[in-house]
């Protein structure tokens, strides 16, 4: 027997066929405009070269790959670092479905209603969670690299260069994921729109404390005037120190972590071990109808205490 039944089939292909259905169109809706563009410079003498004809099918990839992320984001207020392929996310989605499906039907023995429900949820949860943790790393790299960026500002403003120029110094030779922050800002500028404006916008995409502060300062010593250098070096020595701080509260914790992950390790272990060595022991779980209520009690209580540790952490190490 197949572990996929039909409606959960049908769940399962529903979301990869309209991406796959999209990425084609968009894709074909490139190739359309590359041919019409070829013909127009052809009319005139010209031929368009294949490098702006490739660089053309990327931009509509990116942008089809944004829209599909746009999807698995809703209710996420900072996503500029999320980073992932349409193809990418189908094959989370789909794999996650058929893990909630294999689990819920095959093993705990709910419905089919049930499971397609549980797999379609598991389709949404899986490349959200994804996207979600390369935002969080993006985030902890940025703030690494920040203090450093800050310093060769401070620097570049004191050898006589304007904040633009240091800006887009940055943005072309910083490293990423600074350096992406910064093109953002660049591009704003090149177009004309005032840096004030363009650094509260940025500071409330981003959504960091630190670079809010950055911000701030820039956009009140820019307006006002002032010694636009010296408060950039009380910066960067401020976020230095709030990251050692946090690097300090984080290797206070270690301890409390370890006894996160084994007490969360331990049942899971013994019922691996149990089910290897004697699966008689545990098969009441599977074929009485009290067994699954007892496994989702279990799994939502273990789930429970792993959140509320984590959430005792990170209220230390955030600040």
């Amino acid at each position: 027997m197949l572990p996929f039944g039909p409606l959960a089939l049908i769940t399962l292909l529903f979301g990869a066929t309209a991406i796959a259905v999209g990425l084609v169109i968009s894709r074909s809706a490139a190739a359309e405009m590359a041919r019409r563009l070829n013909l127009v410079a052809i009319s005139e003498n010209r031929q368009l070269p294949a490098d702006t004809l490739a660089e053309l099918v990327k931009t509509r990839t990116k942008k089809f790959d944004a829209q599909a992320r746009r999807i698995f984001t809703i209710g996420i207020e900072h996503t500029w670092a999320m980073q992932a392929s349409s193809l990418a996310l189908v094959v989370i989605a789909v794999a996650s479905a058929g893990g909630a499906w294999a689990l819920s039907h095959n093993i705990l023995g709910f419905s089919r209603v049930l499971a397609a429900g549980m797999a379609f949820f598991a389709s949404y949860l899986g490349p959200r969670l994804l996207l979600a943790r390369r935002q969080k790393k993006a985030e902890r790299q940025f703030m690494d690299l920040f203090p450093d960026a800050v310093d060769t500002v401070a620097r570049m403003i004191r050898a006589g260069l304007p904040i633009t120029a240091a800006v887009r110094t940055i943005a072309s030779e910083g490293t990423v994921p600074v350096s992406t922050v910064f093109a953002m800002i660049a591009d704003e500028l090149k177009i004309g729109v005032p840096i004030e404006q363009t650094l509260d916008a940025s500071s409330q995409k981003i959504g960091l404390a630190d670079f809010r502060f950055f911000a701030v300062a820039v956009a009140l010593q820019y307006s006002t005037g002032g010694n636009l250098t010296a408060t950039l070096e009380t910066l960067a020595q401020i976020v230095r120190k709030r990251r050692a701080l946090r690097l300090k509260a984080k290797a206070a914790t270690g301890e409390i972590r370890v006894t996160a992950y084994a007490l969360g390790g331990i049942p899971v272990l013994t019922s691996a071990a149990l089910f290897v060595l004697q699966p008689g022991y545990l098969a009441p779980l599977w074929t009485d109808p009290r067994g699954p209520v007892i496994l989702m009690t279990a799994a939502g209580l273990l789930l429970l205490a792993y959140l509320s540790m984590r959430m005792i952490m990170r209220g230390v190490t955030a600040a």
